[in-house]
């Protein structure tokens, strides 16, 4: 009635940001993969066939969004969350899809609870964390309270790890998903 397009359901691979780089990952760059000893550097997700996704360090850009992987294949580590047996909150995205096929998150949203997930560290030291909530989350809700929740365990005083990607449907005018997969695990072992 204001002349905004309506959201719409758009397949993710056809709507996807045109930058990001749909290469296969060898499995000479997976296991050349080096990071340093406390960072995330692999992740896996046995139940959704996910192994060894190499986890790069992101930050956020000029606009304060959290900064996605440059591959479709990998996964990124908001450097400023905790680090695997640190005690805090690890959070970890990636793609959900791309214009010729899925991403490492593209089934995230299937994740239930007691499903495990795990982290490998630079150093070779691994971490199992079991989901304890996934949710799919309205963009609003996610930049007004969601990623302050993201930032923090599920269960507090338990090491945490939180994973995001995109979820909903494309909105034309603003070149993006309207919702998020918020999934919040804990450290079992």
């Amino acid at each position: 009635m204001k002349g905004e397009p309506l959201p719409v359901s758009i397949p993710a691979f056809a709507t996807a940001d045109p930058r990001v780089d749909e290469t296969e990952v060898t499995e000479q760059q997976v296991s050349e993969h080096r990071v340093p000893d406390s960072h995330p550097r692999y992740i896996s997700i046995p139940s959704l066939g996910v192994v060894n996704t190499r986890v790069f360090a992101g930050g956020v850009d000029d606009n304060n969004i959290l900064e996605s992987p440059m591959n479709i294949s990998d996964a990124s580590w908001y450097d400023k969350s905790a680090t695997p047996g640190s005690g805090g909150a690890v959070l970890i995205n990636a793609h959900n899809g791309g214009i010729t096929r899925n991403g490492v998150f593209s089934q995230l949203g299937t994740l239930q609870k007691s499903d495990v997930i795990e982290v490998e560290r630079g150093d070779g030291k691994k971490f199992r964390y079991e989901v304890r909530e996934n949710e799919s989350m309205a963009l609003d809700e996610v930049n007004t309270t969601g990623m302050k929740t993201m930032m923090e365990s599920v269960e507090p005083g338990e090491e945490a790890l939180n994973l995001i990607t995109c979820d909903g449907r494309w909105v034309p005018r603003y070149q993006q998903f309207d919702r998020r997969i918020m999934l919040r695990a804990v450290l079992v072992e």
